[in-house]
């Protein structure tokens, strides 16, 4: 393990006051921050030197510069959505030891971000992130048909029909697809049987990102082990503790990211 450094911290804490207080002046950044005033010159002198920080010589002033946002701009939604997800994941794969992914809609289909199958004892995977699964066949693609509105559920699964021919029969069959949706707010949670692979089974739920769907997580299971039935009496209210997790650090991470920029 290396040495922290305290002058990086400190000055990243400066960048923090200023983009929470606006322009301030060397007394109120040093009060505010607990550092003394000379550490503080110092410290906003490199800052300004770099880029970051401009100084308002009339009014004494210390304000952040538009290249701050460089720092945050490389943070895609993708990487927020990850970040929020895998903490809680691994929180319900301490508590259930069956695999979990977390799943998004791109392109017609279900793209697994993150998974928990390389760390799971009862998973014959080891390697899920950026494999697709069906948004008319699988858990989480009816998990987030379901909680979608009409209109965005329509637009999917036009996608769907136009780009995954597999799955091109189903997505415009709309009674099946009206019998996904009701099934799965019937039940309160979506599930598959053989739905993307011969004797596996899964229950998925919908995560909310604040106004269209995020994503879901699964649960993957053995179909010779249990039914979703009583893979849901036994899990379910575990996965809606890591679904609640995940909306948090959703909600979170892009007000954080709102601030920066």
């Amino acid at each position: 393990m290396h040495r922290s450094v305290r002058a990086l911290s400190r000055g990243v804490a400066l960048i923090r006051e200023l983009n929470a207080s606006g322009p301030s002046n060397v007394v109120q950044l040093a009060k505010r921050t607990a550092l003394n005033r000379t550490t503080c010159y110092r410290l906003l002198d490199t800052l300004r030197e770099d880029g970051y920080v401009t100084f308002d010589e009339t009014n004494a002033l210390f304000g952040l510069t538009p290249q701050v946002r460089s720092l945050s701009e490389g943070v895609s939604s993708r990487d927020l959505s990850s970040q929020a997800a895998l903490p809680a994941m691994f929180s319900l794969l301490d508590e259930v030891s069956w695999p979990s992914d977390f799943g998004v809609f791109e392109l017609g289909s279900v793209l697994i971000r993150e998974s928990t199958h390389p760390f799971s004892p009862f998973s014959v995977h080891r390697s899920m992130v950026g494999r697709r699964r069906s948004l008319v066949r699988s858990a989480l693609g009816k998990a987030i048909l379901a909680a979608s509105a009409p209109s965005l559920r329509r637009e999917m699964l036009d996608l769907t029909a136009s780009l995954v021919e597999e799955d091109a029969e189903l997505a415009k069959d709309r009674h099946f697809i009206e019998d996904v949706v009701l099934q799965t707010k019937r039940d309160g949670y979506a599930s598959s049987v053989g739905g993307s692979e011969v004797g596996i089974s899964a229950i998925a739920l919908a995560i909310s990102g604040g106004g269209p769907v995020l994503g879901s997580l699964n649960l993957i299971f053995f179909s010779s082990s249990m039914t979703p039935e009583i893979a849901a009496k036994k899990y379910l209210s575990s996965m809606k503790v890591a679904v609640k997790e995940i909306e948090r650090r959703w909600s979170a991470a892009n007000k954080a990211r709102g601030k920066i920029s």
